[in-house]
């Protein structure tokens, strides 16, 4: 699944950086739970290096909701020539917010990702549907994933359109049933 990058909808990889040089370099990516904020920065930061940054990932997540003395040592020595990218932002405290928000002042840029917007302007907005889950799977499973359509449909409404664990879902049938369930195009 990690060949499987993030698809901009209306808009290509140089708008999304003239929006961000438009933000002052400063913004954010909202959305919810699995619709692709992680993938689409992790998909930023080579872009960001191309125009000459040195780029540096924080996450914060449900195992790790907080930034160790190494991620602070991190912020305390960043110059312009540095782009913060912050996966998670949303689980920092509000001291914590504007202690990063401070520190990065410093950096040539920011840009995290959040379900809600309000700390940072929204750079771009994640959201999936499910012709993007079926356009996906049919990347991955090529002329088997035709039968599977339907089903698809259901699981995106089951999964209110977290593609993350939509795809798992998949995964672990194709991981641990036979082919006949495939073949009958249910999940």
């Amino acid at each position: 699944m990690e060949q499987i990058r993030y698809r901009l909808s209306g808009l290509t990889w140089e708008d999304l950086i003239g929006r961000l040089a438009a933000l002052r370099f400063r913004a954010a990516v909202v959305g919810p739970c699995g619709h692709g904020k992680t993938t689409l920065l992790e998909d930023l930061a080579p872009r960001l290096s191309a125009l000459g940054f040195r780029v540096h990932t924080l996450s914060l997540t449900e195992a790790s909701p907080r930034l160790g003395a190494a991620d602070w040592t991190l912020l305390r020595g960043l110059a312009p020539r540095d782009f913060l990218l912050l996966d998670g932002a949303e689980r920092l405290s509000r001291l914590a917010w504007l202690r990063v928000r401070r520190r990065a002042r410093a950096a040539g840029g920011l840009v995290i990702t959040t379900h809600q917007p309000g700390l940072l302007p929204t750079l771009h907005d994640c959201r999936t549907t499910p012709e993007l889950l079926a356009g996906i799977v049919r990347d991955l499973l090529g002329p088997e994933a035709e039968g599977l359509r339907a089903g698809l449909d259901e699981l995106f409404v089951r999964h209110q359109g977290n593609l993350r664990n939509a795809l798992r879902e998949i995964y672990d049938v194709y991981a641990g049933r036979d082919g006949a369930l495939r073949s009958a195009g249910s999940l």
